[in-house]
């Protein structure tokens, strides 16, 4: 065996012996905010991804998607997630996020993740809950429904994916502590898997949820005094001819905020300008949670 071939078989050997909770560290992720790589890929946009993992794989693979009596996360419409949806790059490699896909199933090896990063923040900026029914994925934009089928016991959940990773091996999800538990994953660390995108129809309302989510506000001033807050408010209003609701005061500890808004992506920037060319040039977007 040359060189090249001893060094394989043990590197395959040790990533054998580690467990998924061991060696699945989610790196985060922030869009642009990493190594730039030497020269970034042309990105081909798809509709429909599956895997490439031959006539193996391909025999687990099922169409449509059956979630009957399947037990998991509750499957609901959401607007894919501000953050965590732009392509980025780990360790040198560029990941592309799938914002348009449409079907997606493929067959691998699954890990999970749990103690170490219970209530740290997720790739989509909500908190990791070690005991919910949740995963990483490296492509699937944030947040997405998943069928996740253990081949090895025949286990299904449907699990909530909000974070990225795994950035190990040939892993293709990364489990919450508590989905991995339900698949019977904790044990052995790892398991082989079937992943099915459940892709949820969009409500008569998606657009106004989009818009919502999506939504700006424009902080125009920040005092201590309440009193001095509410009177600014007042003739702001006067001044850009706005009603109560679309500008407000909200109080924080010690802090009293003026706030235009909410105003949807296409007239944020519009809004911006028209308050900083009545007199307000500090003024500035921003998002509310």
């Amino acid at each position: 065996m040359n060189l090249y071939g001893t060094s394989a078989l043990l590197c395959l050997l040790s990533a054998s012996l580690l467990t998924g909770c061991l060696a699945t560290r989610t790196p985060e992720v922030t869009e642009g905010s990493v190594a730039e790589p030497q020269e970034k890929p042309l990105i081909v946009r798809r509709k429909t991804y599956a895997t490439g993992i031959g006539t193996e794989a391909r025999k687990y693979l099922t169409t449509p998607v059956s979630t009957a009596n399947v037990r998991g996360a509750t499957i609901v419409y959401e607007p894919y997630s501000r953050i965590g949806n732009a392509d980025y790059t780990v360790n040198g490699v560029n990941y592309e996020v799938w914002n348009d896909i449409e079907q997606y199933q493929e067959v691998g090896i699954a890990s999970w993740y749990g103690p170490g990063f219970h209530g740290e923040k997720t790739s989509n900026g909500e908190v990791y809950d070690q005991r919910g029914v949740s995963a990483a994925h490296k492509n699937l934009p944030l947040p997405s429904y998943v069928k996740v089928t253990n081949l090895e016991n025949g286990r299904a959940i449907v699990v909530r994916v909000n974070d990225r990773g795994p950035f190990h091996g040939n892993r293709i999800i990364d489990l919450s502590e508590g989905a991995a538990k339900m698949l019977d994953v904790v044990k052995n660390g790892t398991a082989k898997v079937k992943l099915e995108l459940i892709k949820v129809p969009e409500p008569p309302n998606a657009q106004a949820l989009k818009d919502r989510l999506h939504s700006r506000y424009i902080q125009v001033i920040a005092t201590n005094d309440q009193a001095k807050a509410d009177e600014f408010a007042r003739n702001l209003r006067k001044k850009l001819a706005k009603n109560d609701r679309e500008i407000f005061v909200k109080a924080y500890t010690g802090m009293y905020k003026v706030y235009l808004g909410p105003y949807r992506p296409s007239i944020a920037e519009r809004e911006l300008e028209r308050v900083r060319s009545v007199g307000y040039p500090n003024s500035y977007l921003l998002y509310l949670d």
